[in-house]
């Protein structure tokens, strides 16, 4: 296994913690050696693997660093789940998910709630085939880069998956929900990300945004953190604007 690990370059801190790894690791590690076998059966360049299960190697490194050996937790496998399944990749600065249109994704629950009505359930019907784009942290928004990106995953899709005809591309964020991108600059890279959406349902959830800005949804730790940002000053003056918003790109 260490062999094949080294053969697609995997992290080189995860290869020497190998022989250390839990039960769990080792069987990701053989779900990636047949992850690897379908992307070269589908004649997909090594270059997207690699990229494709970059998330997986940052929680591998993260948990060796907090824990002192490889191992993945619960609350991990969700996406590492995903990756390993063929349904999550990263083309150009995005992370894209197939995505059979999946209200309990959507909706969810409690201070996280997005209630779609009857009128938007008719639009976006369950099983709806669509593509759900991630965005990852120190993620490149620029307008060039959301470009190909975007021309990248129509290309890889239509490809990849041919007997899929996708409808677009979806995103659940608090980076378009329209009371964020009120705060911001609208020349700036978020706001004219955002633009591309149409927001088909938002809410009034605070923690994406407190989290992702600030690294805490604490607002009394919040409160005495340096904001250098004009994004880091405004969104601490201006709480009850934030929240997250469902949006959708055609294909």
């Amino acid at each position: 296994m260490k062999t094949f690990l080294k053969e697609i370059q995997l992290n080189e801190t995860i290869i020497l913690n190998y022989d250390e790894s839990d039960e769990i690791s080792k069987a990701v590690f053989k779900r990636l050696f047949t992850l690897h076998e379908t992307f070269q059966k589908q004649g997909i360049d090594d270059t997207i693997f690699k990229a494709s299960i970059g998330d997986l190697e940052n929680r591998f490194l993260k948990n060796l660093k907090n824990k002192g050996f490889l191992t993945l937790e619960e609350k991990d496998m969700k996406w590492i789940n995903m990756i390993l399944d063929f349904k999550i990749f990263k083309l150009g600065s995005l992370r894209f998910q197939v995505f059979p249109m999946d209200y309990q994704e959507i909706e969810r629950e409690s201070f996280d709630e997005m209630l779609l009505n009857q009128k938007t359930k008719e639009i976006f019907y369950e099983t709806r085939p669509l593509i759900n784009m991630h965005i990852e942290k120190d993620t490149d928004l620029s307008p060039k880069a959301v470009d190909d990106a975007l021309t990248k995953a129509r290309w890889f899709f239509t490809k990849v998956f041919s007997d899929i005809k996708f409808d677009g591309f979806v995103c659940r964020t608090w980076l378009i929900h329209p009371g964020v991108v009120s705060l911001l600059n609208p020349n700036s890279n978020i706001a004219r990300f955002a633009r591309r959406f149409e927001i088909i349902a938002e809410n009034k959830a605070t923690y994406q945004a407190l989290a992702r800005v600030y690294q805490t949804e604490d607002l009394n730790k919040i409160k005495d953190l340096p904001k250098v940002s004009s994004m880091e000053k405004n969104i601490y003056k201006n709480i009850e604007k934030l929240g997250v918003a469902f949006g959708f790109i055609p294909f």
